[in-house]
């Protein structure tokens, strides 16, 4: 990357990344001739062959600059935005939700809870978002049976990662911090018979690094048995939601994101992206990628005054003034909050669950 006079605000304050077999204390020789803080390692954070690294007093755009031209694989790690503000240049003049007061008799009523005749089996949704939290609407399912589940709390293959401080937890005080449960909620509409699976990679802003995406989709390549030591112990992933986005170019590739997507793409798997809202023809990714279903804001071939259009925009659902929950308590001091929306996520997770259709338990073959 030869400008490095970058926006600071889309770039993580401290994070690196670098490719493998690059010695750090040769790194650290370097950024301390010019002054700068070392890289430390950053403990269980890889994203595929590559180390997370941070730098001292958050110089991480000013370590690039002195290491770049090394001769070490080393780049920033991208931020990617949720489609609920606008991405690339764009992305900091977004819009958010307002929120609804509403009766209790008013509120949408939710689809019924029945159980699968046998031989069936619930089809999952993978969302990678800000972590889905509760909501007397989407807190449904009989125990052992949730409607949502936190791969945090998952048994297989390991733990998941819990992010690392620099990232809230979906709880936090960011105006985006409900996009997942507001997703969740549109799944439970769509696709009654669903069942979540929540991957925390997005902070209460609506930012994931990229790392974290390579991470938890590798993740979820050995949850569900495509890779790994022991493939027969996989769990169903049937669909996979990522309501996020960044504009591509040729300086900081995106193949790390590719290759991790690749196991689901050859095993058949469904992977639906948000287009983003710029309102432009231009790629954004992971919804620019071959491997990716992209969904823009609209109707047939018609879009919203926000979405991204063009050939490469795959599918068109409904992601103006959308109705949905959000967590925490209504103005009525009620459990549990309603708002409307707009953004090409909603528009993703509308045709995630579209996709989601109960499928044959193959235990009971």
């Amino acid at each position: 990357m030869a400008d490095t006079k970058l926006e600071a605000d889309r770039y993580s304050a401290d994070t690196l990344t670098i490719g493998p077999g690059v010695a750090v204390d040769e790194l650290n020789v370097q950024l301390q001739k010019e002054g700068l803080g070392p890289l430390i390692a950053a403990p269980g954070r890889t994203a595929g062959s590559r180390r997370i690294v941070t730098v001292g007093d958050g110089q991480a755009v000013a370590a690039f600059d002195v290491l770049h031209g090394s001769g070490h694989d080393l780049r920033l790690d991208k931020l990617h935005v949720g489609g609920v503000e606008f991405m690339g240049k764009h992305w900091g003049h977004g819009f958010t939700w307002s929120e609804l007061t509403m009766l209790e008799k008013d509120k949408p009523a939710r689809p019924p809870w029945e159980k699968l005749p046998a031989g069936l089996r619930r089809p999952v949704i993978a969302l990678l978002d800000t972590g889905v939290e509760k909501h007397p609407w989407i807190d449904v399912g009989t125990t052992g049976d949730p409607f949502v589940v936190h791969a945090e709390e998952a048994d297989w293959p390991r733990p998941f990662p819990r992010m690392l401080p620099v990232f809230a937890p979906g709880a936090g005080p960011g105006r985006d911090a409900g996009h997942a449960t507001f997703i969740a909620g549109l799944i439970r509409t769509a696709a009654p018979s669903a069942r979540v699976l929540s991957l925390q990679v997005m902070d209460e802003h609506g930012k994931v690094q990229e790392s974290r995406i390579s991470e938890a989709l590798n993740w979820l390549a050995e949850y569900a048995g495509l890779t790994g030591p022991d493939p027969a112990a996989g769990r169903p992933v049937d669909v996979i939601c990522m309501a996020f986005g960044r504009e591509p170019d040729d300086t900081d590739p995106f193949t790390e994101v590719e290759a991790a997507m690749k196991p689901f793409a050859d095993a058949g798997i469904p992977l639906v992206a948000s287009a983003g809202n710029d309102h432009q023809d231009k790629k954004v990714m992971p919804a620019g990628s071959d491997s990716v279903l992209a969904v823009g804001a609209g109707f047939g071939r018609y879009h919203a005054d926000f979405s991204n259009y063009g050939d490469w925009v795959d599918r068109y659902r409904d992601g103006v003034d959308v109705l949905g929950i959000l967590p925490g308590t209504d103005p009525n001091g009620a459990d549990g909050r309603w708002v409307k929306w707009s953004g090409t996520s909603f528009a993703a997770a509308t045709f995630a669950a579209d996709l989601a259709r109960p499928q044959v338990d193959r235990g009971h073959v």
